[in-house]
């Protein structure tokens, strides 16, 4: 913290086009160098068939010499002033872009959801899901990145969703680190789970009412040994509906979620990381 090193996979697509606003604001906030990787994929066509298994002469080097000088006219023209590299490889997406974060010790990947057609708002898209699996390094993702252009480029509001796992504190270190260095107001959200199931919610009340004062004072702490003493927000009910109810209630340009192994680092959010990606109104800082 702060970010240093950006990686941000171009695909040429739509969704990938519209997010270069956002990560240009990225790369002057924490004067952080960008890198630009586009992978060629080769199609199954090139192996032949079982029926005729004959191997397609595949002109690889030569679509990639053409997807380096297309890659290196977008990085001139859409990031003039940023130190930018730009890198062409060969191999799937959803597999190499956490490796090569590894390689290239990146400390932040930007890139839009990828799901398609009908099944858009179900769905993230294979090579983002693989990306927020794989990846050990924080992971910045926009679920509506066409209409997104600047909307969310300044951070000034800032939903920390958080599980009260002892780790959690990591989580809220990290807010406390983005809000000295961009200066967002930062609130914390917790969800106690409750059945939504009628009548079972309306005798588990109580219960929740319970946790949620539980929780409270459980973040209290938490919020004493990171040293921060950020807004709390606790809810009950559907974890991804909740954190996005604070999201729009509070105008939030990002939501910060943890995203460790399970059972350990963020706990339930680990498990709901997907959802919320999905179906939050702005960016996700999932790390």
């Amino acid at each position: 913290m702060p970010f240093t090193n950006i990686l941000f996979p171009v695909d040429f697509s739509e969704r990938s086009l519209a997010i270069v606003p956002q990560v240009q604001a990225l790369c002057t906030r924490f004067k952080a160098s960008l890198t630009l990787v586009h992978f060629v994929e080769v199609p199954a066509m090139a192996y032949g068939t079982l029926e005729s298994p004959m191997v397609f002469d595949y002109p690889m080097a030569e679509i990639k010499e053409c997807a380096k000088q297309r890659l290196d006219r977008f990085a001139a023209t859409e990031f003039p002033g940023v130190a930018v590299t730009t890198v062409v490889d060969e191999g799937d997406p959803g597999s190499c872009i956490a490796e090569l974060a590894r390689t290239w010790h990146i400390d932040l990947i930007m890139m839009p959801t990828r799901g398609r057609g009908r099944f858009r708002a179900a769905l993230l898209g294979s090579v983002t899901a693989k990306t927020l699996h794989d990846a050990t390094c924080p992971v910045w993702t926009e679920a509506h990145s066409e209409a997104a252009g600047v909307e969310h480029a300044e951070w000034r509001s800032i939903v920390c969703a958080i599980d009260t796992v002892p780790e959690g504190s990591r989580l809220i270190r990290f807010a406390a680190g983005l809000a000295a260095n961009s200066g967002p107001k930062v609130r914390l959200a917790h969800v106690v789970p409750i059945a939504e199931t009628i009548p079972q919610k309306y005798f588990d009340l109580e219960l929740a009412s319970f946790l949620e004062d539980q929780a409270r004072q459980t973040i209290a702490g938490m919020q004493n040994e990171a040293g921060t003493n950020f807004d709390v927000c606790v809810g009950a009910g559907n974890i991804p509906d909740v954190v996005r109810h604070a999201a729009v209630a509070h105008n939030a340009d990002l939501v910060l979620i943890g995203r460790g192994a399970l059972p350990h680092f963020a706990g339930r959010l680990r498990s709901h990381a997907y959802a919320i990606v999905r179906d939050m109104p702005c960016p996700v800082l999932s790390v």
